[in-house]
């Protein structure tokens, strides 16, 4: 017991130094930047972490540290901001679809409840579209980054890299001591633990914070899985899933949940409250 409390807190400080170092790798950009290029550096230790488990054979443990940090991402980040801060006004209702479908791509490549090498290079088809059409409707950057702030994202990405090693290493042990199942969603947890910092600390009212919590989302469904599911197929084997129905059923929550704060354009502190007790109905759906 004692092995477990001491795991889980050294995976709550590698995740509060994930966001430090992220926080360190930022560089301005426009909405089309932060939805479609930061997120390869906010989601990589998900990515690396996803990797490694269904690599190891935790493939429901890899499944939910994906899915549900967009679970947690939607409604614990947006839920939060919106009791702490008031009514969030959403206006970038093109990228929430982008996101919104990002989901409902994923649950239909897991039908089968595989998602194998063929499926992972049509999720990242369908990536390249989301960066493609981010960047031309958005655009970059606000100014031209220097090459100091280059050679920062490099050393920040290196860093999470580490991290992420480090962190699959604990998750790995907690997997062991309780189960797949809750291993993998606490690990979505903490590895999205910088996304709701973020949003706690400075609000979702600028549209191109709004652009990296949909883009990160989108990279939950399009990028961590794909990645996983063409390294494991590299090696004749595919990302398996157990309880896909189950799957396919967040993933759909989390597109309907966007398509209605998109369609409606805010979120007030009620829905925020809603929004909180629908992610703990996933969690216990998830468990039981």
């Amino acid at each position: 017991m004692i092995d477990l409390i001491d795991n889980i807190i050294m995976l709550v400080a590698i995740s509060v130094f994930m966001y430090f170092i992220t926080e360190l790798t930022k560089i301005e950009g426009k909405e089309g930047f932060t939805f479609s290029i930061y997120p390869w550096v906010t989601t990589l230790p998900e990515t690396i972490t996803t990797l490694l488990l269904a690599v190891g054979g935790y493939y429901t443990a890899a499944l939910y540290n994906s899915v549900f940090s967009a679970v947690f991402d939607l409604a614990v980040a947006v839920g939060l901001v919106a009791i702490v801060y008031g009514t969030v006004e959403f206006r970038l209702t093109d990228l929430a679809a982008i996101a919104a479908v990002s989901a409902i791509v994923f649950a239909v490549t897991d039908i089968d409840g595989v998602i194998d090498f063929n499926d992972g290079l049509m999720l990242y088809a369908f990536l390249a579209f989301t960066i493609l059409y981010s960047v031309m409707r958005y655009g970059m950057f606000r100014k031209r980054p220097r090459a100091v702030e280059a050679l920062r994202v490099v050393g920040g990405l290196i860093g999470l890299a580490i991290l992420g090693f480090l962190y699959y290493m604990n998750v790995e042990v907690l997997v062991v001591a309780v189960g797949e199942k809750l291993g993998g969603i606490i690990s979505a947890l903490l590895t999205s633990i910088p996304d709701v910092i973020v949003a706690l600390v400075y609000g979702l009212s600028e549209s191109e914070a709004q652009a990296e919590l949909l883009g990160a989302i989108a990279h939950d469904f399009i990028e961590n899985v794909p990645t996983a599911a063409i390294a494991a197929g590299l090696f004749g084997g595919a990302v398996i899933d157990s309880k896909p129905m189950l799957t396919i059923a967040l993933a759909a929550a989390t597109a309907a949940t966007i398509v209605f704060i998109s369609s409606y354009k805010r979120v007030t502190r009620f829905e925020g409250f809603v929004l909180l007790v629908l992610f703990a109905i996933c969690c216990y759906a998830a468990l039981v």
